[in-house]
């Protein structure tokens, strides 16, 4: 990676900082999630390469902030053979079924929406405060808690795996990488 571009991913963690700081003044800002899932296939299918990882990425930029140090513990076999890889892709798939199918039913009105965090798709946590208190439909609420909850968690999991291993072995295993991966194969192949 050339200075250039490591100067401006390594500046990007403030993103990351702030889209989590933005969902304590309203969480419906946390659909801005959208851009996170949909710039790195937009970028992979111009480039034909990762572009978003390799200079984009503001949780990478985060995690190489917080990861830095040098007793690093030897990277755990689950993670290097791919099995945790698939299961974050697993993870990742059923999180955005949930956040869909959920959101469906709010919007019809066959459930009610989730005004709270919910960390790891199952533990629910509490709803942040909020400097500014907009209306909005029960279900876009619903889809802003639905996608801060997972981007929090997929956080945390990255800034643990940064402390205890090494920065970037978030990277081998975030579900845009490995889609973009796949994504890359495939057109290859044709």
């Amino acid at each position: 990676m050339n200075t250039k571009s490591k100067g401006l991913v390594g500046g990007l963690f403030f993103l990351t900082l702030a889209y989590f700081a933005l969902g304590f003044v309203s969480i419906l800002t946390a659909n801005l999630a959208l851009l996170c899932m949909t710039i790195p296939f937009i970028l992979l299918a111009k480039a034909r390469k990762k572009t978003w990882c390799q200079h984009y990425c503001p949780r990478a930029s985060l995690i190489d902030k917080v990861g830095r140090k040098h007793d690093w513990r030897k990277n755990p076999t689950f993670i290097t053979n791919g099995k945790l890889r698939s299961f974050m892709l697993w993870y990742f798939g059923l999180n955005l079924l949930f956040i869909t199918g959920s959101t469906i039913q709010v919007a019809l009105g066959r459930m009610p929406a989730m005004p709270y965090l919910r960390l790891f798709i199952a533990i629910p946590l509490f709803p942040l405060p909020q400097v500014v208190t907009l209306e909005a439909a029960p279900f876009l609420m619903h889809l802003s808690y639905r996608f801060y909850s997972m981007m929090l968690s997929t956080t945390i999991i990255a800034v643990v795996l940064s402390r205890i291993y090494r920065p970037r072995l978030w990277c081998a295993v975030c579900p845009v990488g490995n889609l973009s991966d796949r994504m890359l194969k495939f057109t290859s192949t044709k």
